[in-house]
């Protein structure tokens, strides 16, 4: 999924409106430090793509009620895990556009042609 999040950042390396997200579900692993780090080693441009990590209730939260990454439901506690190989569009207005997996080359290829129609 990386390598994937790294071709759409550089096919819109010098678009200032597009921007990327990844969010670790493994906050108890994945420290600030940690993603630093492992975004250093992926090339992460960081004014074009956020790696980051928070509370994992919040998180898991997110993932289910606002980007509808999963379907099933938890609770964020200890027992909890979420692991998605999905890609989320979701345009200037914080609508989602498209779900893509992310470990697909073609469907890799179609988000950065619908980005590019979104910027149309």
């Amino acid at each position: 999924m990386t390598s994937n999040m790294e071709k759409i950042q550089s096919a819109f390396k010098d678009d200032a409106d597009v921007k990327l997200l990844s969010i670790s579900v493994t906050p108890i692993l994945d420290s600030i430090p940690v993603l630093k780090e492992y975004a250093t080693k992926k090339g992460v441009i960081d004014a074009k793509w956020n790696i980051t990590t928070g509370d994992k209730k919040h998180i898991y939260n997110l993932a289910r009620k606002s980007y509808f990454a999963v379907v099933n439901e938890g609770d964020g506690g200890l027992q909890d895990f979420i692991h998605t190989p999905n890609f989320i569009l979701v345009d200037k207005n914080k609508q989602i556009r498209g779900v893509y997996n992310g470990t697909n080359n073609e469907e890799v290829e179609h988000v950065i042609q619908d980005i590019k129609s979104l910027l149309d």
